[in-house]
């Protein structure tokens, strides 16, 4: 498939026919008490087939099918964390691939079919919800690309088939920009201001250390306002360590790019060198686009590949919430955005 000049795909010349709409999302530690704000948020999407990671609470996530009228294929993993796919489709095969040696939670399976008229006539769906382990640095990365690559070779007992790799891949993409001074900033800012007194929140701090002056700002008010459920429990725990260089980090674009060279991302070169295409930087190259935390955008790490016959035909993707009606709403609704592709299924002309 061909580009323009900037890297961005041309919209294909399709026949008129059916389309196909999927999301993938991260709820956040099961959904917790959000998941009004998840229904209503995933509602207003209207995606044929969603996946969700972090769906922990079973019985909520079928409530949550119940009401989209979707079908719940549900994954259960062998350590917290498991994931769903929900589909209004018809459902054709599914497995839920839990190799302990391979992956820490799970790979979910699902082949859905396509409309009438589709090209082609059926979808697979791989969705990840891969390793962590950010005090680990680059030394997860090699569990990352172990989890994808057995991903692909799942994939590749349906050599011809259009499918998506999908999901929360905890990675950065190669070219991705990171935000990270503004996402500590506001760290900062919260733990001034009291909102983040709690040890445990970002890991417990010496009494001594936290008196002094340079550590607490005495000049500032007290709470100012209850976190969000979504912020509080999406926080990362860092060592209280972490927390002088915080203070006397630079903000700004030089330091941005300074720890944004220093993040792996190999997982992610793996899967553009497997022959797969990034559907948001298929259609939007330079766009930061970032998908995590929603209470300060820093980062992408959700992610939908796509075959290239069906990256073909991509028209859409984007990352919900980012702004617009659905923003508030989605930064009740978890730590992460959605993230939705649409592809045509007509005819391609010639």
């Amino acid at each position: 498939m061909g580009s323009t000049p900037g890297g961005r795909h041309p919209a294909p010349e399709l026949a008129r026919g059916p389309r196909v709409r999927v999301v993938t999302y991260n709820v956040l530690l099961g959904g917790g008490g959000r998941w009004s704000e998840i229904g209503r948020l995933l509602g207003a999407v209207d995606a044929d087939v969603i996946a969700l990671q972090e769906a922990d609470d079973r019985e909520a996530v079928q409530r949550l099918g119940r009401e989209l009228g979707h079908r719940v294929i549900f994954g259960s993993a062998p350590t917290p964390r498991h994931q769903a796919v929900l589909s209004r489709l018809p459902v054709t095969d599914w497995a839920n691939h839990t190799d302990p040696a391979v992956f820490l939670r799970n790979s979910l399976e699902v082949w859905v079919e396509l409309p009438p008229g589709s090209e082609p006539s059926e979808l697979g769906l791989h969705t990840v919800h891969l390793t962590a382990a950010f005090h680990r640095r680059g030394r997860a990365e090699p569990e990352r690309v172990r989890e994808l690559a057995a991903v692909r070779a799942h994939a590749a007992s349906r050599p011809e088939a259009s499918h998506l790799v999908l999901g929360d891949f905890n990675a950065l993409a190669p070219g991705d920009t990171v935000k990270a001074t503004d996402f500590f900033a506001q760290i900062n800012q919260w733990r001034r201001t009291g909102v983040l007194s709690e040890a445990g929140m970002l890991g417990p701090v010496p009494t001594g250390l936290s008196r002094m002056r340079w550590w607490q700002d005495t000049d500032a008010e007290t709470i100012i306002e209850e976190l969000p459920e979504a912020v509080r429990s999406g926080l990362p725990r860092l060592p209280w360590l972490v927390h002088p260089l915080l203070e006397v980090l630079p903000r700004g674009e030089t330091t941005d790019a300074v720890l944004a060279a220093l993040l792996p991302r190999a997982a992610v070169r793996s899967m553009v060198q497997a022959g797969y295409v990034d559907c948001l930087r298929a259609l939007h190259p330079r766009s930061g686009s970032f998908t995590c935390p929603t209470y300060q955008p820093a980062v992408r790490v959700d992610y939908l590949f796509a075959t290239r016959d069906l990256a073909a035909r991509l028209v859409k993707c984007e990352v919900v919430g980012r702004s617009g009606e659905l923003a508030a709403l989605a930064r009740r609704a978890s730590d992460h955005f959605p993230v939705m592709a649409e592809f045509g299924l007509g005819r391609l002309r010639p």
